[in-house]
């Protein structure tokens, strides 16, 4: 009686995961044809499952049953299993993140205020974005109307209104497919806000986490300051539940200051900005932008690594960056991926139970003089020396990485720029084409003979 009971139960649930399938095949096969995506909000939670919290409430209530008529075992088997599963990757596998560059951001509030005769956002100073941008945040009434970029060309380009369709698709995806919105080249408290007010203006329901992402020296250095404007700020405190999630970039700040510069600065940034947060009373948790290289933050040695990180400022709250070839390095095989899971979770019970004292004034003074001399000669070479420039397009074959169709994102943020405009991924692959791997040890050895 009480089997008939149970598959009585789960005869709607497997019905309703069967039509979830089907439907969210049919559209995928519709965006792959037509290029027209569903927005998830115009369906009903009764026909299909769009949240995982509908699913895990029901298999709850199952488990809670079973336990209660004496068949904990059964319930703490292959069911349990589905709902840890559930937890760990909800209906969607994985959460994906969106990313952007701040300007873009910028850019597209310009069109929108000369479209709404109040000026030009780009040419306001700082403390007119930030009184501008908490105004608006408060007021419940959309800055435009849904796809008016596409009739008002004259205030819109193509650029901006990029930028606000992918805005409109945020709000129109499915609970769970995304998490964070990461703000590239953050560089103060306006850029953060703007992301914020373009969700809403979106009418994004479950808004994403608005994550800066400070990747150059001068923004590691100002990152203090900008993240102290924001948590003092009610309207942006009013929205984040006191967490926060901030990204710090290792590729561009090594490519921006040189390997030993950069390094330090990630370093004392994340002390300060733990600090910060505590004072405030805010949640914090770093989101590590390194790749596999050493050029690029790189360190063969997770365990070691992840316990040199300043001491708290982990505080079992860890996330970083798996990308390119180091995804089949470290979980291309179930096995190494278990082993490589399983250092992570190691490291970060290590770090929180290992005692670790801060550096001494007398280490921060000589790791404050070694930064100075090693950015100041790895600038004066890649920046300054004007042969650089032809040497690094001769000697590395960077335009040819260029025109090969294997990035997630163009090789140049601008078309136009220089070296400064090139991307971290490509300035790292074209120096380790030669084996010099220059980014790696450029100004260290100035730095160490001017110590010694």
């Amino acid at each position: 009686m009480h089997d008939h009971l149970i598959h009585e139960f789960l005869r709607p649930i497997k019905a309703k995961l069967d039509r979830t399938v089907a439907f969210l095949e049919a559209a995928q096969l519709s965006l792959r044809d037509s290029g027209e995506a569903t927005n998830f909000n115009d369906l009903s939670d009764e026909d299909i499952y769009i949240d995982t919290k509908d699913l895990t409430a029901e298999l709850h209530l199952l488990h809670r049953s079973l336990c209660s008529t004496g068949c904990s075992s059964v319930a703490d088997g292959k069911l349990s299993d589905v709902i840890r599963n559930l937890y760990a990757f909800g209906l969607t596998l994985v959460p994906l993140d969106v990313r952007q560059e701040s300007t873009r951001h910028t850019e597209a509030l310009d069109c929108i205020t000369r479209y709404l005769g109040v000026g030009s956002y780009q040419e306001w100073d700082e403390l007119t974005r930030l009184s501008w941008l908490q105004k608006q945040l408060t007021n419940k009434r959309p800055l435009v109307r849904r796809g008016c970029w596409n009739s008002h060309g004259e205030f819109f380009n193509p650029a901006a209104s990029e930028v606000l369709e992918t805005f409109d698709v945020i709000a129109e995806a499915g609970s769970g497919t995304l998490g964070a919105y990461v703000i590239s080249q953050a560089s103060t408290a306006s850029d953060v806000l703007a992301v914020l007010l373009l969700q809403r203006d979106a009418g994004v329901k479950s808004e994403l986490r608005v994550v800066p992402l400070f990747e150059t020296l001068d923004d590691l250095n100002g990152a203090v300051e900008v993240m102290d404007t924001l948590w003092s700020s009610s309207v942006y405190r009013g929205s984040i539940n006191n967490k926060q999630e901030i990204m710090v970039g290792y590729s561009d700040s090594a490519k921006d200051a040189g390997r030993l510069a950069a390094s330090w600065a990630q370093y004392e940034t994340q002390e300060k900005l733990a600090d910060l947060a505590k004072s405030h009373g805010i949640e914090l948790t770093f989101f590590h932008g390194k790749g596999g290289t050493v050029g690029r933050g790189g360190n063969p040695a997770t365990f070691e690594a992840i316990l040199a990180h300043p001491p708290s400022t982990i505080n079992g709250r860890f996330r970083l960056t798996e990308q390119g070839e180091m995804i089949t390095q470290n979980f291309g095989h179930s096995k190494i991926a278990e082993r490589t899971l399983d250092i992570y979770t190691a490291a970060l019970l290590a770090e929180h139970h290992t005692p670790r004292s801060k550096p001494s004034p007398e280490t921060r003074e000589l790791m404050n003089k070694l930064s100075e001399i090693s950015v100041s000669a790895y600038r004066k070479i890649v920046r300054s020396d004007p042969r650089f420039v032809p040497y690094f397009r001769a000697a590395t074959p960077e335009v040819e990485l260029s025109n090969l169709n294997i990035g997630s994102r163009p090789a140049k943020r601008k078309a136009s720029g220089g070296v400064e405009s090139l991307r971290a991924i490509p300035w790292i692959f074209a120096w380790t084409q030669t084996r010099l791997n220059l980014p790696t040890w450029l100004g260290v050895g100035e730095a160490l003979s001017g110590v010694l």
